[in-house]
């Protein structure tokens, strides 16, 4: 609801509620590639007797701190009695959304995921996916279009894909509103309180198809919103767009969803650590932690200036491996080390700000 002057979420009880969340926060964390070792799953194994026991003293610390909210990528399982939680559904997964096999992947997700939670006063609400491919990407310079064009002859994707043409952001456009009607007509049916938060997208590869589109169907408009080094993004825009611009703080965002907007993922890292930070090299660096957390309160701090934004969720609870996850990131992105030792440095502060939060 539009509370005063701002967006906010309402609790059941009726509370305006902004969400402060963190992602991954789970005791089964990332294995380094090069050892093969999960030093988080080690230390937490040694230092608690369950993992309803870890689970209660991650929620007692991230109260401390601040977080409200259990973010994508999480042990839901154990947080769900908690603390508000949110969950990535993972519906897309198919080449085709206007195959039946499609509707029927989410159709089943919705009775197996969805249903069973439609009565859980905790549960925040439900984000579709996370970074689907909606044009040229990281992933490749097709757009969906040329995608889709590429799919079996006769199968319902090609044929809508042959009506438009050489038009690609009007078939984006059909393509992000059949993804959005379909999903949240079929999620609504199983669980008609709670809400769908968006698929957050990155905001380094958004055409203003995809917003615009959304309109009608969620109730948030979800964006994986980095603080990247300088250029990056006009760089980007003029390879792969045209993007929906990022200046403002996501106000163009705003403007072609008039949905209330979640910052899902951003993070900050810091060379006082033992994660080397080196890939991806696109993400901001600071000397110390607590330059890191004062770069976390300038972010936050503008979302909370921005009226339309109801939630950040900070990526992520637990350091990646010094030698990497499986894709190779070894970044500094956690409130802990993997021996579960908060970073005080940052932490406190970060404490400080999250305190300002608009509700």
């Amino acid at each position: 609801a539009e509370v005063g002057e701002r967006w906010l979420f309402i609790t059941p009880e009726g509370t305006p509620f902004y969400s402060v969340g963190v992602n991954h926060v789970t005791n089964n964390n990332n294995t380094d590639r090069e050892t093969g070792i999960c030093p988080y799953c080690e230390a937490t194994t040694e230092i608690y007797e369950s993992e309803e026991a870890w689970a209660e003293t991650t929620a007692e610390r991230l109260g401390d701190w601040g977080f409200n909210t259990i973010g994508g990528w999480s042990r839901e399982d154990l947080f769900a009695p908690l603390m508000a939680y949110t969950e990535i559904l993972n519906i897309h997964n198919e080449p085709d959304v206007w195959a039946p096999e499609w509707e029927e992947r989410v159709r089943r997700i919705a009775e197996e995921k969805v249903a069973p939670f439609k009565d859980d006063p905790n549960l925040l609400g439900w984000f579709l996916d996370n970074e689907l491919k909606w044009g040229k990407d990281w992933r490749g310079l097709e757009t969906m279009l040329d995608l889709y064009m590429k799919l079996d002859e006769g199968s319902p994707g090609r044929e809508m894909a042959e009506q438009f043409g050489d038009d690609h952001e009007g078939f984006l456009s059909a393509l992000a509103t059949r993804y959005f009607r379909v999903a949240s007509e079929i999620i609504r049916e199983s669980d008609p309180n709670h809400l769908i938060l968006g698929s957050r997208p990155s905001s380094l590869s958004m055409p203003p198809q995809v917003p615009a589109a959304a309109t009608p169907y969620m109730d948030v408009f979800s964006v994986n919103f980095y603080a990247t080094t300088e250029g990056l993004f006009d760089a980007l825009n003029e390879n792969w767009g045209p993007l929906v611009p990022i200046d403002g703080w996501l106000e163009q965002y705003y403007a072609l969803s008039a949905l209330p907007l979640m910052a899902t993922e951003f993070s900050f890292r810091s060379e006082e650590s033992e994660p080397p930070n080196s890939y991806p090299p696109i993400y901001l660096t600071f000397e110390t932690q607590e330059e890191r957390a004062a770069a976390y309160d300038e972010y936050v701090q503008r979302c909370f200036d921005a009226p339309y934004i109801v939630g950040h969720h900070w990526f992520e609870y637990v350091d990646q491996p010094v030698g990497g996850r499986g894709d190779g990131e070894d970044n500094n992105f956690g409130l802990v080390t993997v021996a579960d030792e908060p970073y005080e440095n940052f932490v406190d502060p970060v404490s400080i700000t999250n305190s300002r939060a608009p509700h």
